[in-house]
């Protein structure tokens, strides 16, 4: 392994051309259009997030302004200025000073300030008399990441480009294309978290790997990912929830420890739990579903676990997460105990979602319950009814009810009536995750019963037949 070349990713793969460009073909194409149709304005403002290849562009747009090749040197036309680190009046004074002669090779001398938003009003005062001076041999490209830091005034005089994060997909192909070219082993799983975790960024994806090449020695597996980027593993959220459903305060702490321990920062933390929390919401309706860009065994983890919170509950387990966010970004020490305690809070809040929503299903079903034994009181064998109102017992576990009901009975009609009685709660309830089952009970007492009744009947039909034949000998 050759650190060497691995030390400088991300200068050996700086695009050069407008076709090496990963993720901005729309700018490109308006950019090409403007300079063909000669409407490119003397004041550009690149806008859009850290690391999605503002200066780059305009590093090529220098080039083609002034048909210099990606090789040749520029540096007598073309003037980097970072607002992070040379942003004094004087230096910038000086600068703009010495681009008012016109350039002896190409056309024009180009300014590409970065981080516009750390310069002073004074540094815009400056700016504004120079542009008004008119130069014409003179081009400012302006880059940065929000739009209401620059005053209203250089705005006006500027042609603005929004540039967008780059898909996970385009990031991963481009992460890919590096690997192989090195000849460097990296899992595709690895490779994939690696790129989401770039979120949106080509450069913090180039830089993070990297950083990641340097430290390994053999393949990098998502394990060692996980590890050295502090990213906290899916699971964890899962496994959390899970214990705030099974009333497991203590199983919480544990594997806050267990998180904490890998070096993850707290904010990750919470802004995982928020998304977590948000795709639960997702992954309650088929519609939504689509939104979420996981493997379908997470998504269907998500689906699995979302089907035993309800939408009232996440609506507020979130807003706790965001109090939580919001307090945390207030308080700059004790972070582990901030976090402890609002989880404590969404035990609590866990805790009476269970207790209501057990206590609303138990009420639901005795309505139900009472309406199917009504609904069927004048069509069936009295025998039958006394066991479907005084023998059938149920219990509820989670999302499974269990019907504890005479079972072996000699009557087929019974076992319709059981059959029904499944279909109509089945349908009552409407929910695919609720199930039911028929639990068997000793039947000795029941057949007596039966028996018992068939006695009594014969008696009667005899006693009806001798009254019979008395009243016509009578006659």
């Amino acid at each position: 392994m050759n650190n060497k070349i691995f030390s400088v990713l991300s200068e050996k793969y700086k695009p050069l051309k407008w076709n090496e460009v990963i993720g901005q073909k729309d700018i490109i194409l308006v950019l090409k259009k403007a300079i063909q149709e000669n409407r490119l304005s003397k004041i550009l403002f690149f806008l859009g997030p850290k690391g999605v290849g503002k200066s780059t562009c305009a590093r090529i747009l220098s080039n083609e302004l002034n048909s210099f090749s990606g090789l040749e040197d520029f540096s007598l036309n073309r003037f980097d200025i970072d607002g992070c680190f040379n942003n004094s009046s004087e230096y910038i004074y000086r600068i703009i000073n010495q681009s008012r002669f016109v350039p002896r090779i190409g056309m024009y001398n180009i300014f590409i300030i970065n981080n516009i938003h750390m310069f002073s009003l004074y540094f815009f005062n400056i700016f504004i008399k120079f542009i008004e001076e008119r130069h014409p041999h003179i081009l400012f490209i302006f880059c940065g990441e929000e739009e209401k830091k620059i005053p209203k005034l250089i705005l006006s005089h500027c042609q603005v480009y929004e540039f967008q994060a780059i898909s996970t997909k385009e990031i991963f192909i481009h992460l890919k294309m590096i690997a192989e070219k090195e000849n460097l082993e990296i899992e595709n799983e690895a490779l994939l978290i690696l790129s989401k975790h770039a979120k949106g960024s080509i450069g913090k994806a180039v830089y993070l790997f990297n950083k990641l090449i340097l430290y390994s020695e053999n393949k990098i597996s998502k394990e060692f990912l996980i590890q050295k980027l502090g990213i906290i593993d899916i699971k964890y959220y899962f496994k959390i929830v899970d214990c705030l459903l099974n009333k497991k305060m203590h199983e919480i702490f544990i594997l806050l420890g267990q998180i904490l321990q890998k070096k993850t920062d707290c904010y990750n933390l919470i802004i995982g739990l928020i998304k977590h929390f948000r795709n639960l919401f997702l992954s309650k309706n088929n519609k939504t579903i689509s939104i979420l860009k996981f493997r379908k065994g997470i998504i269907f983890s998500y689906i699995t676990q979302s089907n035993k919170i309800s939408y009232f509950f996440l609506m507020n387990a979130l807003k706790i997460c965001f109090r939580l966010k919001k307090e945390y970004e207030k308080i700059h020490q004790n972070h582990r105990l901030i976090i402890e305690i609002y989880l404590m809070q969404l035990s609590y809040l866990f805790y009476n979602h269970n207790y209501n929503h057990n206590m609303m299903k138990k009420l639901n079903f005795y309505k139900k319950i009472g309406k199917f034994i009504q609904k069927f009181s004048g069509k069936i064998n009295p025998v039958h009814l006394y066991f479907l109102k005084n023998e059938t017992q149920f219990k509820m576990e989670k999302n499974k009810i269990f019907f504890i009901i005479p079972y072996k009975l000699e009557d087929r009609n019974l076992l319709l009536i059981q059959t029904y009685f499944l279909k109509y709660f089945k349908e009552k309830f409407n929910d695919p995750y609720l199930e039911f089952e028929i639990v068997k009970k000793n039947s000795n007492t029941i057949k007596q019963y039966n028996l018992l009744y068939k006695k009594n009947k014969l008696v009667e039909t005899l006693v009806e037949r001798l009254n019979l034949k008395i009243s016509s000998s009578e006659i």
